[in-house]
């Protein structure tokens, strides 16, 4: 588990460390799974937009950073780390980046920020089956989870135990094939909308 403060230390907002730390990785691989479990939904000066008014520039930075530039490095830079025969990689996303099935509206910055996960995991897969056909690469939901993500909001009374939703979607990563990569899935197997 790589984190700011783990050896060798990952912060998603630095590029170079991001780089050095696949670097160092690397002598390891290939790889046969890879699970970026980051996310930003609020934090002690941050909840999520109500409508357009709340929107500012400080919030949409902070939860871009963690949910799509961040992960967007991890997919520059670990790709090429997977075994081309079986490598997989999963990557947080949400059901509520799903712009298709958006019937509420609002979490502005949350909402557009995995929606353009979806989409840097979507031409990702294209390339990657270029190079290495087998390997796949993955957007999950893992639903509403008991963690400190969700505890704030009303969803946090039906949320699952961290552990059920790892193993959930560990089941889900083996369930599917290369010809699934690129695409977006939840906790339970379902193919969710784009």
């Amino acid at each position: 588990g790589l984190h700011r403060d783990s050896e060798p230390a990952l912060d998603l907002g630095e590029e170079a460390g991001v780089a050095e730390a696949a670097a160092r990785l690397a002598a390891q691989g290939p790889y046969q799974l890879i699970i970026n479990a980051t996310g930003l939904l609020h934090g002690p000066a941050l909840m999520p937009e109500k409508k357009l008014g709340d929107l500012g520039l400080a919030a949409l930075q902070s939860v871009f950073l963690a949910n799509t530039f961040g992960p967007a490095l991890l997919l520059r830079h670990f790709t090429p780390l997977l075994d081309k025969r079986c490598g997989r990689m999963g990557l947080l996303s949400a059901k509520v980046g799903s712009i298709g099935d958006n019937r509420l509206g609002g979490w502005y910055a949350y909402r557009s920020s995995k929606a353009a996960l979806n989409m840097l995991i979507k031409t990702a897969a294209i390339e990657l089956a270029r190079s290495k056909p087998k390997a796949r690469l993955l957007s999950l939901h893992p639903g509403t989870v008991i963690s400190p993500l969700s505890q704030p909001f009303r969803g946090a009374n039906a949320a699952r135990p961290a552990e059920q939703a790892a193993a959930d979607m560990l089941q889900v990563i083996d369930s599917l094939g290369p010809e699934h990569s690129g695409s977006f899935h939840a906790y339970d197997g379902q193919p969710l909308p784009w």
